[in-house]
């Protein structure tokens, strides 16, 4: 015989190895997650059951966990899911936790809405200890559009620190370069596994695939993320407007990129990304722009910079020039917009003698190896890029006065108490730049050159600031015009 509870618990509760979430962080809207329970005995061998729970409207995704006693031990459980219309999926034997989304599903469930009513969880029994019964437990967390998502996979590493990644990179599932069968010569990368792979070899943190206006992708990377336990996988999208083009991460919900369509504009393409929860970034602003590449330089009218996250700099290998995005985005600052500089590789061609894939590098540092983490720390600008690759030099800074210190991508007062101008002190770490030259620039213009002559360099800089000025650093080689690297402003 089978005794079956079900449990609801409080919304503290937390599958393992998923951070604990109070009701103070989630939603009124976020359902509190589910707990079912049995037990199975040798009487149950060969059977199924079926053990239903309620799933309320508005629910986006399904985080489900499935764990049994006895486990390798003589004793062999099937878990799958039915919906409120339809079968799932099932893993049989393979998996203890999976997730189902509107968008991507973990590999053997099918992705899909999340319908309201009455679900199913279906248990097969086709081995059962002998002697002794085996307790089961499956714990399903359902998340809402106002959830924030953990992305494709779970957290790979669970401390600080600086993570490596692309940006910006391209599939077949929109407009990856001549695709060709890798086992011929001059093969050419193009399938979602070819360019993960290409970032892979790189041995890069992260990696955002962002076809453009689609997310189709996001199915074929989580599965790929499935058993990728070295680098994770970003949900990306670039919009590809008549006016510009930008990234979103962190959903898999396709934005409207249709500018000027029913008055659309990018008022109402942010609202969306902040619905999301998502982030947005300006590609390549500085590029030119006509028949030959529509849209490819940002003019999108109305554009509301004070909302506008991140701003690609550098874009594949155009880093100086005229259509280099550096002075773009100075002009944005100076104008009082705080707006993160990275950078993507905008890769077409993974494993071709065009490909680029992790050059240039964007450099976050999150509390985590997650998706949110990774976000979060493009938001705060905690961000250095390195234009030549995952290689590169490691550039940060911190800024005080007196016992008050910020990092990168923080702002402190200008002015003391009384209305005077402060004298800063610049705390500037450099790793693996010996023989170069770190430039620090106030508000677009270089006020001070200091060459690195060690491997590790911790070096210091005293300067006046004055209200609505900012300050960041770029490296270049010893000799010539090279920018091997750059962080984030500090504003004061």
């Amino acid at each position: 015989m089978t005794r079956l509870t079900l449990v609801t618990l409080m919304a503290s509760m937390s599958l393992v190895g998923v951070p604990a979430i109070t009701t103070q962080d989630r939603p009124a809207a976020d359902p509190a997650p589910v707990i079912l329970t049995g037990t199975v005995t040798v009487a149950d061998k060969g059977t199924y059951q079926e053990h239903a729970f309620e799933v309320p409207p508005g629910v986006t995704r399904m985080d489900v966990e499935f764990t049994h006693a006895h486990k390798g031990e003589g004793t062999q459980l099937e878990v799958g899911l039915f919906d409120a219309q339809r079968f799932r999926g099932t893993s049989r034997f393979s998996k203890e936790r999976f997730h189902l989304g509107e968008f991507e599903a973990t590999p053997s469930y099918v992705p899909g809405p999340i319908v309201a009513g009455t679900w199913r969880l279906s248990l097969g029994i086709p081995v059962v200890r002998a002697g002794e019964g085996s307790t089961w437990r499956a714990t399903i967390r359902m998340s809402t559009r106002r959830t924030p998502r953990e992305g494709l996979g779970a957290v790979l590493k669970h401390e600080p620190g600086w993570y490596v990644g692309d940006l910006h990179a391209h599939t077949l599932h929109s407009d990856g370069f001549g695709c060709v069968d890798p086992g011929t010569t001059d093969a050419r990368g193009c399938q979602p596994w070819e360019v993960v792979e290409a970032a892979r070899a790189r041995r890069l943190d992260f990696l955002a695939v962002t076809d453009h206006n689609t997310t189709t992708h996001h199915a074929d990377l989580a599965t790929l993320q499935e058993s990728l336990t070295s680098m994770l996988l970003l949900r990306g999208q670039e919009l590809t407007t008549f006016r510009g083009h930008a990234n979103v991460y962190g959903t898999s919900r396709v934005i409207d990129f249709r500018l000027g369509f029913r008055e659309r504009s990018m008022h109402d393409v942010v609202e969306d990304v902040r619905r999301e929860g998502a982030l947005l970034s300006i590609n390549h602003p500085a590029r030119e722009t006509g028949d030959r590449c529509t849209g490819c330089g940002w003019d999108a009218p109305q554009t509301p910079w004070e909302r506008i996250d991140a701003m690609e700099v550098v874009n594949g290998g155009v880093i100086d020039g005229p259509t280099a995005g550096m002075p773009f985005w100075y002009a944005r600052l100076n104008e009082g917009h705080r707006i993160t500089g990275v950078a993507g590789s905008d890769d077409h061609a993974a494993r071709s003698p065009r490909g680029r894939v992790g050059a240039p590098a964007t450099v976050v540092f999150a509390t985590e190896l997650s998706e949110a983490a990774l976000l979060d720390g493009i938001r705060a600008g905690r961000v250095h890029v390195r234009t030549r690759g995952p290689e590169g030099p490691l550039v940060d800074m911190t800024a005080s006065v007196g016992e008050q210190r910020v990092p990168m991508g923080s702002a402190m007062p200008a002015t003391s108490s009384t209305g005077r101008a402060r004298s800063v002190r610049l705390h500037i770490r450099v790793d693996r730049a010996a023989g170069q030259r770190v430039e620090v620039v106030r508000s677009g213009e270089v006020v001070a050159t200091i060459p690195i002559e060690t491997a590790s360099a911790e070096l210091t800089h005293s300067m006046q600031v004055s209200t609505g000025q900012w300050v960041h650093l770029r490296v270049r080689d010893a000799d010539g015009p090279g920018l091997t690297a750059f962080g984030n402003p500090i504003y004061f």
